[in-house]
């Protein structure tokens, strides 16, 4: 077990309160740091990042960046309708596959202007065409790219252009996808330099498909976070309250969404009646509640659900976006709070098993690029900031080394907003900001006025059924500085996190969290 200083037992305490002190001679390179991780307790992570489901944070694009980097993301509610939110999850499931199951099909009649439609709104092009447009009978063409991309009138019917089934290459489903064999289906993709290969049983219905892009993104991201289908792991978000949660969880299931996380600004007492009923209902869905804050939170949820949870998210308004502390009085130091949550779980774990801890909130990212600055002077400048507590120009000036506080406090994940909404991938447009003389983008929290116009007001319990409405604001809207590819980024923060336990020594999470020596960092004089 980490081991914690005695002037910080019992105290409140941020990451930048804290160090990891070095107690070891490394022996081993940057590269050979391993951050595999439990997001649940059956979703294993290769990088312990976590989205978090705010409206300018994840989406599809953020969604599919997290689960390909070896985290995974969490689709926000805040749509108009739940048919957003799961077209949204849609997306990231079919993203990749080692077998596209029920692909969507159309029909002769449907024009090169409806592939088109689909490009748009799935990525791809390549679409099996059958009798009358429904997997329900025989494929009598294919279309892809190839077929539509010099086509400039929109309205051609794709029996004209599509490719007959008497020249298509396929593979039956008892070769393949009954096997779960899809070595067998990429042999023959490449033996015949296909882009797709249709499979197809007995009576010419195609079951599923096989993509090369799908074969070289396998072979490309080798981190990522993928089911049993090597399709993308996706969880959404959905109300702390079980009636309007019901049917959200239901189409989440009918799409293969992975999981749930019941999204509230603290945990209620009703969540632990929506997981009962999410485990009974549909047993595969994982479901995460929260936000707790203290050990006693986490006792009361371990020992009456431990069946039902399968992870804690652990933060409450400690988020750059968030006020919560500050208007209403309540919450806490975040470092404090991930580890005495994770020690109660730990403390419970032989009696009612392990319960992974999500620390949400709260991390940042050194940034030497946006400011202009050298190492010395962005220091000096964070620390003014903090001394004339000006804690709101702080979103841009964070560091890896608090993932790594983290993580060392009991964190198996760290949930991040702000750091994520800066990138191309978040939901919202870039644009140049003339004060700050840059690029930004908007970043709001899901208690901000503005948010809770939309369904974020059930987040904090108004908008219920003969519940309160007047709203009480627990957010900001602000901006944060642009900062390019997630692609980029990302795997910059993993290297940043990898450097910094070995550093302490460290090959694994579990060793950081076994041994890590956390003392107190007094603030420096001037």
């Amino acid at each position: 077990m980490a081991k914690l200083h005695p002037d910080l037992v019992g105290k409140e305490f941020w990451y930048e309160d804290i160090t990891l002190v070095p107690t070891r001679l490394p022996d081993f390179e940057r590269d050979e740091v391993v951050l595999t991780t439990y997001f649940t307790k059956r979703v294993k992570l290769k990088t312990p990042f976590v989205s978090s489901p705010m409206d300018t944070v994840t989406g599809s694009d953020m969604a599919i960046l997290m689960a390909l980097m070896g985290g995974i993301g969490v689709i926000h509610y805040n749509h108009r309708t739940i048919y957003e939110q799961i077209k949204e999850a849609e997306k990231v499931k079919r993203f990749e596959a080692a077998f596209v199951i029920d692909p969507i099909v159309l029909g002769p009649t449907n024009t090169v202007g409806n592939v088109y439609k689909i490009a748009k709104e799935y990525g791809f092009y390549s679409v099996p065409i059958t009798q009358d447009g429904t997997l329900k009978t025989k494929m009598i063409g294919f279309v892809t790219h190839r077929d539509v991309r010099y086509v400039e009138d929109m309205s051609i019917p794709l029996e004209k252009i599509m490719t007959p089934k008497e020249r298509l290459i396929t593979a039956h489903r008892r070769d393949t996808l009954d096997k779960n064999d899809v070595k067998a289906a990429n042999k023959i993709i490449r033996e015949y330099n296909l882009d797709t290969l249709p499979i197809v049983d007995d009576d010419f219905h195609v079951v599923a498909l096989v993509t090369d892009s799908d074969i070289q993104k396998d072979e490309k991201y080798t981190l990522a976070t993928k089911d049993d289908n090597k399709q993308l792991k996706i969880f959404i978000a959905v109300e702390s309250r079980l009636s309007p949660a019901k049917e959200r969880i239901g189409k989440a299931y009918d799409a293969g969404v992975d999981g749930v996380v019941v999204d509230a600004s603290i945990v209620f007492k009703e969540q632990i009646e929506i997981a009962k009923y999410c485990k009974q209902n549909f047993p595969r869905l994982d479901v995460v509640l929260g936000n707790v804050d203290s050990a006693e939170m986490v006792r009361s949820i371990i020992t009456e659900a431990p069946e039902y949870c399968d992870a804690l998210r652990v933060g409450i308004g400690p988020g750059y976006a968030c006020k919560t502390q500050q208007e209403l009085g309540t919450g806490r130091a975040q470092a404090s709070a991930v580890w005495d949550c994770a020690q109660e779980a730990k403390r419970l774990e032989k009696g009612y098993g392990f319960m992974p801890i999500i620390a949400d909130g709260g991390i940042r990212r050194l940034d030497l690029v946006d400011r202009k600055l050298s190492e010395e002077e962005m220091r000096e400048q964070l620390k003014q900031l903090y001394e004339l507590g000006e804690v709101e120009k702080l979103s841009e000036i964070t560091k890896p080394g608090d993932i790594t506080k983290a993580l060392a406090l009991g964190g198996d994940t760290v949930m991040m907003g702000s750091l994520l909404a800066s990138l191309d991938e978040s939901p919202g447009e870039k644009y140049f900001d003339y004060e700050e003389d840059r690029m930004v983008k908007k970043y709001r929290g899901m208690g901000s006025l503005e948010a809770m116009e939309e369904r974020a007001a059930i987040r904090y319990g108004y908008g219920i059924e003969g519940g309160d409405m007047i709203r009480v604001e627990e957010g900001i809207v602000t901006k944060v500085p642009y900062r390019g590819s997630g692609y980029d980024f990302i795997p910059q923060l993993i290297a940043g996190v990898k450097q910094s336990m070995q550093k302490l020594g460290f090959r694994s999470i579990p060793e950081l969290q076994e041994y890590a020596d956390i003392r107190p960092m007094p603030k420096r004089e001037k």
